[in-house]
């Protein structure tokens, strides 16, 4: 008996759960309430325009310069980036003539050569965004023992104190007949509407009378 009493003991539910439950069941599970809109405000910033933007690599292995422009060729087709030309530059050749030994053979040196081999990458009409996420992922893929210079070609828009050219201000920039230009003009007219060639006018001599 002092058993089942125990048990029934810690299965009946003490005051505190039953405020529990009440509460929970007084929630709804879907709630009518609606949220106001989060309004869009144009205070992002604006990306960049690049007209150009030039890739300059160089290393020393040629295998290894080649694997990396058919690696930049393949991200460009999947980043959709517009690669407008790759050529490469004349390599440079370094040597360096140093002795063998100082102690030992003083005469006699080794001639060290180094070659140096460039790669230029340019793409055309890029934005800021494009750029730096494409930028990004060749450098990460640099091999090893190669270099890399990126030159950039950005957009402005023109200074607020200049502006473009209008048609009336053109216009009124363009030279104007003065009065006595006009008088020229017509004096000419008149004298070869006569007859007489109007380069004949000054050649005429003076005839007194």
């Amino acid at each position: 008996i002092c058993s089942v009493k125990v048990l029934c003991n810690k299965v009946r539910n003490t005051p505190s759960d039953l405020n529990k439950f009440q509460c929970m069941s007084v929630v709804p599970r879907f709630s009518t309430q609606t949220v106001p809109e989060k309004k869009v405000t144009d205070d992002c910033q604006k990306d960049e325009l690049y007209r150009q933007i030039t890739v300059e690599v160089k290393g020393h292995d040629p295998a290894v310069m080649k694997s990396y422009e058919k690696f930049t060729r393949v991200a460009a087709s999947g980043l959709g980036v517009d690669i407008a030309k790759i050529f490469e530059p004349p390599r440079v050749i370094t040597r360096l003539s140093l002795l063998k030994s100082v102690f030992v053979h003083k005469k006699h040196f080794h001639q060290y050569e180094a070659r140096t081999l460039y790669k230029v990458i340019e793409l055309k009409h890029i934005t800021g965004s494009t750029a730096s996420t494409f930028l990004e992922y060749i450098q990460r893929n640099l091999p090893e023992g190669m270099a890399m210079k990126v030159t950039k070609h950005e957009l402005h828009p023109l200074p607020g104190h200049l502006e473009p050219p209008s048609s009336s201000r053109m216009n009124a920039d363009t030279p104007s007949l003065s009065s006595t230009e006009l008088l020229e003009s017509n004096n000419v007219s008149s004298l070869s509407s006569a007859g007489v060639p109007s380069s004949a006018s000054s050649v005429l001599p003076d005839v007194k009378l």
